[in-house]
């Protein structure tokens, strides 16, 4: 009889530990919903307020995307935990880099050479060699992958509190999501098989009890 209360004892805490997953999986999929609505929303404000001929979405998307979060799996407990972080080259991105900076450092970069086509041969050498000395110095910025700039530099700010809102969406819910949901499966396996093993432990006593009885 001990053994079968502590089997029911672990299979209490099973459920208790179920329950709270589950509690905190609805939870979290309402946060994810009211995410969602707020994405649509202003989305479709973004749209209302653009000029003429220009509406924000799918039709719009680069096809040279590149995601600027990765998704990591670890496992803790026999359960996988997914974490999503921000790709590492895009955290050291400055926020002011853009593809406007980047074609006026073209523009510029197409006088100066104009100008040293048309000076003497021995200032034009020694021109080049002081700008291959500067290019060395100066650190390479990368251009930005933020897919908010496909839409110029004056984006209206509901577009971007719907780009705000997928990243949380992203980033902290959809993770904890599918994490809690793994989770919960392992308790159910764990529920299973100590019911499993109540049955049998009873079925193992009464037989003990019917020899005796003999």
């Amino acid at each position: 009889m001990a053994n079968t209360a502590t089997d029911d004892d672990s299979i209490d805490n099973l459920l208790e530990r179920y329950l709270s997953l589950l509690d905190e999986y609805t939870k979290l999929r309402a946060s994810l919903h009211n995410l969602q609505s707020s994405i649509y929303q202003n989305l479709a404000r973004a749209n209302f307020s653009a000029e003429r001929g220009v509406r924000y979405g799918q039709d719009y998307y680069d096809e040279r995307m590149q995601a600027t979060r990765k998704l990591t799996v670890k496992l803790a407990s026999d359960c996988p935990v997914f974490e999503v972080y921000q790709d590492e080259q895009q955290q050291q991105q400055p926020p002011t880099v853009d593809a406007t900076q980047d074609a006026a450092k073209d523009g510029e970069d197409d006088k100066k050479e104009e100008k040293v086509k048309g000076e003497e041969g021995s200032k034009q050498d020694s021109t080049k060699e002081q700008e291959e000395e500067d290019e060395k110095k100066t650190p390479h910025q990368a251009k930005s992958k933020d897919p908010l700039r496909w839409f110029g530099l004056l984006t209206p700010m509901p577009l971007r509190q719907a780009q705000s809102h997928a990243t949380q969406a992203v980033q902290d819910i959809v993770p904890k999501l599918v994490s809690i949901d793994a989770e919960m499966a392992e308790v159910e396996i764990k529920i299973r098989r100590a019911r499993k093993k109540r049955t049998k432990a009873a079925a193992a006593e009464e037989k003990k009890q019917q020899g005796g009885l003999d």
